[in-house]
């Protein structure tokens, strides 16, 4: 059977979900009309504001006496987008009025690729969601303290009508900086029940409904890293009973491949 095998930058994929038509194929409307209780935001418009400005309420999670961001590696950096208001320049008219949180590191070490299935908060709770992506997000920042990291996000789905799709997002690439307010919203379920499901209405393949995930999507992922090896790849997997756990560094090394 065919395999669809899509990639994105974080931007574009964001960029897609708000600009594409719905395809005339697809009825359904759930990335619009998706519960609060479901996606964790109020409305497409507040996750699209999230994904492109910053979600400032994650980095309130996120906070630095959780190991999230690494003392003196973290710079706030003038942008036109960004998660934090640059209150002078706001005021001086500049149009870089917002701050981005971006990494400084040496990236002269070790290449790490981390995958992370971002359709793990398919069947899950919210607020469960939030409690992994947090631990996730201190994760990635322990990993790029000590090596040069790639982190790919995939929604790994076969839809109703049998057809595995892969879309592959790079949400940070070799020798670039961790620009930490993107990372964290990718794993807010909004990322995957409000953009992507946007970015899946659109679709020509769609087909009665969003699917259902791919737990065994490791093999696809390594073969599309082998045209960049790294010198080790840490792959997540499909979590089904994401509740169960308490998140720490133990239960991140039991749910990898």
């Amino acid at each position: 059977m065919k395999t669809i095998i899509n990639n994105y930058t974080y931007a574009s994929l964001v960029e897609e979900g708000l600009k594409r038509e719905k395809h005339e194929n697809c009825w359904q409307t759930s990335s619009k009309e998706g519960t609060s209780e479901f996606t964790a935001t109020e409305s497409y418009e507040e996750a699209h504001d999230f994904a492109v400005h910053g979600w400032d309420l994650g980095l309130k999670k996120y906070e630095v006496e959780d190991g999230v961001l690494v003392g003196g590696s973290t710079l706030l950096s003038p942008s036109v987008a960004g998660c934090l208001p640059h209150v002078q320049n706001y005021i001086m008219g500049y149009p870089q009025d917002m701050f981005q949180l971006t990494d400084n590191r040496e990236y002269n070490l070790p290449t790490l690729d981390i995958v992370v299935n971002l359709a793990y908060s398919a069947w899950v709770d919210s607020k469960d969601s939030l409690a992994f992506g947090k631990s996730l997000v201190s994760y990635i920042n322990e990993m790029a303290s000590t090596r040069n990291i790639r982190l790919t996000g995939v929604f790994a789905s076969k839809q109703n009508n049998g057809l595995p799709v892969y879309d592959f997002i790079t949400l940070k690439d070799f020798d670039s900086a961790l620009v930490l307010n993107n990372i964290a919203f990718a794993f807010h379920p909004s990322f995957f029940r409000r953009i992507w499901f946007s970015v899946l209405e659109g679709k020509e393949y769609w087909s009665s409904g969003y699917g259902r995930t791919i737990s065994d999507y490791d093999k696809v992922a390594r073969e599309r890293l082998e045209g960049n090896k790294s010198d080790e790849v840490v792959v997540f997997k499909i979590l089904n009973n994401i509740n169960k756990y308490d998140w720490d560094a133990k239960d991140l090394k039991d749910v990898t491949l």
